[in-house]
């Protein structure tokens, strides 16, 4: 859905209104002391002209009083002012996040992480610079203006007349550069998403690029990617000088018509010096509050790109659960003539058909690309644009709630996430489960021996993704993760190839031993020891089931399995 910049804007301006009438309301009373002083110069100009001591001393005292007065109401109206914009920035952000945590994974993926990171910093750091400063100086300065215009009426209406002129040659301004800019800004901000993507991939290949000596291109990698993006900021930067510079001059223009209009009226004796001193005072109040204005305005125009962006992440729309089924997995899930391409042109998954059983235990084994993993999350329901028919039990995946479908299963991949939080964290996830459950996992997974041996036992602090372990402890701390959520279905992604073979067929036995669980497995490993132990396997090649059925049956058949089994042996 298209949505302008300010219409994004509004329900943040509403949800904190009362916040914005605060701000605004001490913006004006700040702004009206400011704009005053010109009557005040005056008023002190003309009692020096008259040479009254007396009434000096009164204004002297009264300027002392009003400017203590006038700092208290500026600390006001700055401190609301950043609140706001702390308040807008950290709803921003938090509406953005939330719409990206409610993306399905099938359109998550269709973006890069930096892409979405990007949105939540660059982009949202954009809005505070490019709409919501510049919208507080377009308000303030515009009372400012308004004041001073009201103040110079008071001083002569004939040079009143004569900048209200001069100013409208000034309203053309913005028209001239709202459009170019907001074409900058938008490149500006691809750019920067694509930066976040280009540092992020040379950071997270660090071990590579120092085991390979691919410094010189690191180097000239991200220098090109540096000098792209800092062209596209120069270029959002020359259309801003060049709004500014215009505006500048036609300010000045309006200072020019006040102080010679000025001169001329003293010298014809229309005002006095005070007043002559006073309207100086109020020109340069109309003429840089007009340079602000105007040099702004632009800017909460081009804003309109980010804020389409931002709002598409942050408004994602969710399947209607409401007219969806819940799930059901209480005896088989079919597969009937499934077909899958990521491009629309080859397929990955070709015709594929398949019942898997409650509580059996299925190996799927391939070469690598033939289709296993995609396969197994398209029954996990990752993927929605296939044909073909995935059923739980007697209903289709088109009438049931993906949510809940991935809520059925559990899936450990090879590189398992490890958040920076303790051991303990990392298999409860925030969620309460009692002592028992965690010691249950716990001794399924293997665990309970590695944590007597580390520091704070289930407090010990995993690091980064998990720095602090080692391959076979963070696959256990996977298990533990997912046994204790009881789900149905567990599924190992070759979730055990990264590890030694000991430790692998230690945790992939003891998830076998367990009666009630569903298990799908994605795996290299042609042991025999641990294949015999599954009631199926599964053999595919180039998206297809060639073949499936029991060890035993599978090896005496001396087909494509059995050729594949020796190959890798």
């Amino acid at each position: 859905q298209k949505i302008g910049g300010h219409r994004y804007m509004i329900r943040y301006l509403k949800q904190y209104k009362f916040l914005l009438f605060l701000t605004a309301l001490f913006t004006a009373i700040s702004s009206l002391s400011y704009v005053f002083i010109a009557i005040l110069l005056q008023q002190v100009m003309d009692i020096v002209d008259m040479g009254d001591m007396d009434g000096f001393i009164r204004i002297l005292l009264f300027s002392l009083a009003y400017f203590a007065l006038m700092g208290v109401f500026m600390y006001l109206q700055s401190l609301f002012s950043k609140k706001f914009v702390c308040k807008i920035m950290k709803a921003v952000r938090s509406k953005t996040f939330i719409g990206i945590e409610r993306h399905t994974i099938e359109d998550y993926s269709k973006n890069n992480t930096a892409d979405y990171l990007s949105a939540i910093t660059n982009d949202v750091k954009m809005i505070e610079d490019n709409y919501l400063l510049p919208l507080l100086q377009v308000i303030q300065y515009t009372i400012i203006f308004i004041a001073s215009l009201a103040v110079m009426i008071y001083f002569d209406i004939i040079v009143t007349v004569c900048v209200i002129i001069a100013i409208a040659i000034m309203l053309v301004v913005p028209s001239l550069f709202g459009g170019l800019l907001s074409k900058r800004q938008d490149k500006y901000s691809d750019m920067l998403s694509d930066f976040t993507n280009h540092v992020k991939d040379l950071l997270s290949g660090f071990e590579v690029i120092k085991s390979y000596q691919m410094k010189k291109y690191v180097l000239s990698r991200f220098e090109i990617s540096n000098e792209d993006t800092i062209k596209a900021k120069y270029s959002v930067d020359k259309a801003i000088a060049a709004n500014e510079a215009v505006s500048m001059v036609l300010a000045l223009l309006v200072q020019v018509v006040v102080v010679f209009l000025s001169a001329y009226f003293i010298i014809i004796g229309r005002i006095s010096a005070g007043a002559l001193l006073g309207m100086v005072q109020v020109s340069s109040n109309l003429a840089n509050p007009l340079l602000i204005i105007f040099s702004n305005i632009p800017k909460i125009k081009s804003i309109k790109p980010i804020t389409q962006k931002l709002n598409n992440l942050s408004d994602y729309k969710e399947q209607n659960t409401n007219t969806k089924k819940s799930p059901s997995f209480k005896k088989m899930i079919y597969v009937d003539d499934l077909h899958f391409s990521y491009d629309k042109e080859n397929e990955v998954i070709n015709g594929i058909s398949l019942s898997i059983d409650k509580g059996k235990k299925y190996a799927f084994v391939g070469k690598s690309g033939c289709g296993k993993s995609t396969f197994i999350k398209l029954i996990a329901g990752y993927y929605s644009n296939f044909k073909g028919d995935v059923l739980y039990d007697a209903d289709s995946l088109s009438v049931l709630d993906i949510d809940k479908i991935t809520a059925l299963s559990s899936v450990i991949h090879q590189n398992v996430y490890m958040f920076d939080e303790s051991i303990f964290d990392n298999i409860c996830l925030h969620e309460d489960f009692s002592k028992e459950e965690l010691q249950s996992v716990l001794s399924d997974s293997g665990l309970s021996q590695f944590i007597e041996q580390v520091p704070n036992g289930l407090k010990y602090h995993v690091g980064e993704n998990g720095d602090n372990l080692s391959g076979g402890q963070k696959q256990r701390i996977a298990v533990a993760r997912a046994l204790i959520r009881k789900k149905p279905l567990l599924i190992l992604d070759e979730g055990t190839s990264a590890i030694d073979m000991q430790t692998a067929y230690d945790i992939e036995s003891r998830l076998l031993a367990i009666s009630d669980l569903t298990l799908l497995t994605i795996t290299h490993n042609m042991s025999s020891d641990i294949l015999t132990l599954y009631d199926e396997i599964v053999f595919m090649a180039d998206g297809k089931i060639i073949e499936h059925g029991t060890f035993e049956e599978l090896i005496t058949k001396h087909a494509a399995f059995y050729d594949f089994y020796q190959l890798k042996k």
